[in-house]
């Protein structure tokens, strides 16, 4: 990573005469090995209204080299004094920018998604954050959230080479320098252009596979979703009428003599019993439910996808009607002449001539048929630069399609053996609650 002690510029090559922004420049010899964030605090904004926000503390690790890090590598790193380390703090609105710039810049990419902006009630309404004590489970969430998103670009084999992630990383002045670039306007006219070709033009995209399995995938994650909701619902309770066993006993082993100790242990266990859905409910959001709203976001990166190659491929058909019509023009203007008696005059010029021509306004026969062949071979070109790019976007976003498929498989099932290995144990603790009860009883 570079040095950014000084406010850098953006990273910028030459073009056309003058220096552009490079959005995809990559940095060369660096390696990721660990990233984290380490809590969170509240911060007052500068400006006028003196606006209130929670930023986080994102630490990173790098080291010189190339290559998958491995989890002992990092460890290592951890411990090596030629190590880089890095610390900057952002906020939420910071993660939506970069998100946003790498979905812009690279649109056949599967971008993670982030934690939810709002708190959802129990009403399902969001609102807003209220800087009490009230939020700070959801802001334990949230950081959870942004880390796993953060360790998401860092183990991408292309998006952990990108020059502007880095530097977000530990540039405090990386927004700044974003918005200076003008990456805004690139992408505000990004998704007024693909808004516009969409509406207008409902062909399907050749990546029908990929939008299809977004829509199934959200489905079916939304139903277990809610059958994880049901369930947990229903433990709830389950578990809380086990505190009123616990209040009886009580009650009863007042009332008794020599059954008095054994009620007062079942009391005691009950209690217990109960008060365990807290840890329960903790752990199986964090392996299960969590990674499941998670990849209900994917799918809307999954469907960005395919807009973006849904433009390309508009693009590609616009160029090609524009071909027909141009070639159609060609030959009308050939028809014309050889329907006056002259021979078919297109074979007496070169480019160079047809050029001359063009330059001169010429109106003539000649003149109309050098600008006809002159439109129709700009439109071959356009065609053949949008296939082009048509199908380089294919291919790239097929590849990181098959790469989430894979990351997709492995990462569910982790979770699904922690799933089942989270109710092993909750079982296992309900018969050893029961083993007590059952002992208790035992020295009536």
């Amino acid at each position: 990573m570079a040095d950014h002690s000084n406010s850098p510029e953006p990273a910028a090559r030459e073009g056309d005469g003058k220096q552009q922004v490079d959005y995809q420049k990559e940095v060369r010899d660096v390696r990721l090995l660990n990233i984290s964030i380490k809590g969170y605090d509240k911060k007052t904004g500068t400006g006028f209204t003196k606006e209130e926000y929670y930023a986080f503390r994102i630490i990173a690790i790098t080291a010189v080299g190339e290559g998958e890090v491995s989890e002992l590598e990092a460890i290592h790193a951890a411990l090596d004094d030629k190590r880089t380390r890095y610390e900057v703090w952002r906020r939420y609105t910071e993660f939506e920018l970069l998100k946003n710039f790498l979905t812009t810049v690279y649109p056949y990419i599967i971008i993670p998604p982030l934690p939810e902006k709002a708190i959802k009630g129990s009403s399902g309404l969001l609102s807003k954050l209220t800087f009490t004590g009230e939020d700070t489970e959801f802001l334990l969430r949230r950081q959870q959230g942004l880390e796993i998103f953060l360790v998401r670009l860092s183990r991408h084999p292309v998006l952990n080479k990108s020059y502007w992630f880095h530097d977000f990383l530990n540039n405090p002045n990386w927004k700044d320098v974003v918005l200076q670039s003008g990456f805004s306007t690139k992408a505000d006219s990004l998704m007024q252009t693909l808004t516009l070709q969409i509406s207008k033009n409902k062909t399907e995209s050749v990546l029908h596979d990929m939008k299809r399995f977004s829509s199934d995938l959200e489905e079916t994650f939304k139903s277990l979703v809610e059958i994880r909701t049901k369930m947990i619902e229903t433990l709830n309770s389950i578990y809380k009428v086990h505190n009123n066993y616990g209040r009886v006993y009580s009650e009863w082993a007042g009332i008794e003599n020599t059954l008095a100790t054994p009620l007062q242990i079942a009391s005691g266990v009950m209690d217990s019993y109960s008060e365990s859905i807290e840890n329960y409910m903790d752990e199986e959001c964090l392996r299960y439910f969590l990674p499941l709203r998670e990849y209900i976001a994917y799918c809307e990166s999954l469907r960005a996808v395919v807009h973006s190659h849904s433009l390309l491929y508009h693009t590609w058909d616009k160029a090609e009607q524009n071909r027909v019509t141009r070639s159609e023009a060609k030959e009308a203007v050939e028809r014309e002449g050889q329907a006056g008696g002259g021979a078919a005059p297109s074979s007496r010029f070169s480019m160079k001539s047809i050029s001359s021509r063009l330059k001169g306004g010429d109106t003539s026969h000649e003149g109309r048929l050098a600008k006809a062949v002159q439109d129709l071979h700009d439109a071959e070109e356009a065609v053949g630069v949008a296939r082009k790019e048509l199908e380089v976007f294919t291919e790239k976003a097929r590849g990181d399609y098959d790469r989430f498929c894979a990351q997709k498989t492995a990462d569910f099932r982790s979770l699904l053996i922690n799933y089942v290995q989270l109710q092993m144990h909750v079982h296992r603790k309900g018969v050893t609650t029961w083993e007590k009860m059952k002992q208790g009883f035992e020295i009536m």
